[in-house]
């Protein structure tokens, strides 16, 4: 009798049956999938996408963003202390988004709320240079020839083309 009820289910396949009723079930239910490239995902509040600064907020003399930031990601450049009487704002500053774990310390050690996580999550590129950002680019055509993609080490401390250079000249 086993051997008989064997063979109907051999001839019958009763597990197709079931795995076509569950396709069925679903294939009449609302689509999920999302249009990717033409309609974007809704991200929900304070995720953490790409950094942004606002140089004109930022006072680089405290420098606690570079400080903190786990990778050292972050390089900051302040002004000669004659300057920073009357312009507190960066020299240069980099940030390599390459290495940053998104983690936002930066962000939370911020005191003047400069440096803020985007809703931009699209983070791949073809050239690893596009992913460091400096004062001027921030954070769009990240080049600087002066600098190798890869070491945050590499930024140089006297930076040749500096506007601080023409100020001091005029003065």
């Amino acid at each position: 009798m086993e051997a008989i009820s064997k063979f109907i289910r051999m001839i019958t396949f009763p597990e197709l049956f079931k795995g076509m009723a569950v396709t069925a079930k679903y294939f009449f239910q609302r689509k999920v999938t999302e249009q990717y490239p033409d309609q974007k995902t809704i991200l929900p509040y304070r995720t953490k996408g790409k950094l942004h600064v606002d140089i004109d907020k930022c006072i680089s003399l405290c420098r606690f963003c570079e400080k903190v930031c786990p990778e050292g990601c972050i390089k900051v450049f302040p002004p000669p202390k004659e300057l920073a009487k009357t312009d507190k704002r960066p020299v240069e500053f980099y940030i390599n988004q390459e290495h940053c774990l998104h983690c936002g310390m930066c962000v939370d050690s911020c005191s003047t709320g400069a440096i803020h996580h985007s809703d931009e999550y699209e983070l791949v590129v073809i050239d690893f240079k596009e992913l460091l950002g400096d004062k001027e680019t921030l954070p769009y055509d990240m080049i600087k020839k002066h600098y190798r993609w890869n070491y945050l080490e590499n930024v140089p401390v006297k930076i040749k083309d500096s506007p601080l250079k023409e100020e001091e000249k005029s003065q």
